[in-house]
């Protein structure tokens, strides 16, 4: 099987069921090129009430589409998504998820929502492994300083 050659993944086809809320109202498919990590995703555009982009905000986040709609009530949104590959032996290549070595365990950034001082397991897993995170990981007592004001703040009106 051969990798993508490109940071975005295979290339193909994105099809997309594109509704609109309001008035006035739209249900349909839409097809568009595109990468397998893309991840489009109907945006509003800044400072205005009535344009949309579609924008790959997974990738690039460079626009494949645009639509304006009369109504600034409207939503423009995607209730299913499917991609189909141009060359279905394409693999795509999942990018590194950042790490952090939570007393000396490398743990996804995503676990705990971290910094990720690690840019993947690898990094992480030479810093943290055998060193003991060489100063770079959060000790059990930071650990538990943290989880104590975390359930501080859950239990805070933020309004």
């Amino acid at each position: 099987m051969a990798n993508a050659t490109d940071a975005r993944g295979c290339p193909g086809i994105w099809i997309l069921h594109d509704n609109w809320s309001g008035h006035p109202t739209f249900s349909g498919n839409d097809t568009y090129a595109g990468f397998e990590l893309d991840n489009p995703t109907w945006t509003l555009n800044s400072g205005s009430a009535t344009v949309w982009s579609l924008l790959c905000v997974g990738s690039d986040n460079r626009s494949l589409a645009s639509a304006s709609i009369n109504d600034p009530s409207s939503t423009l949104y995607s209730d299913t998504k499917s991609f189909t590959k141009d060359d279905p032996n394409c693999t795509t290549v999942a990018p590194d998820i950042k790490h952090d070595c939570v007393n000396g365990v490398c743990v996804p950034s995503t676990t705990h929502s971290t910094l990720g001082l690690y840019a993947s397991l690898s990094d992480c897993q030479v810093a943290c492994g055998s060193k003991g995170c060489s100063g770079q990981c959060v000790s059990s007592s930071d650990w538990a300083q943290i989880e104590a004001l975390s359930n501080q703040l859950k239990n805070r009106n933020c309004n």
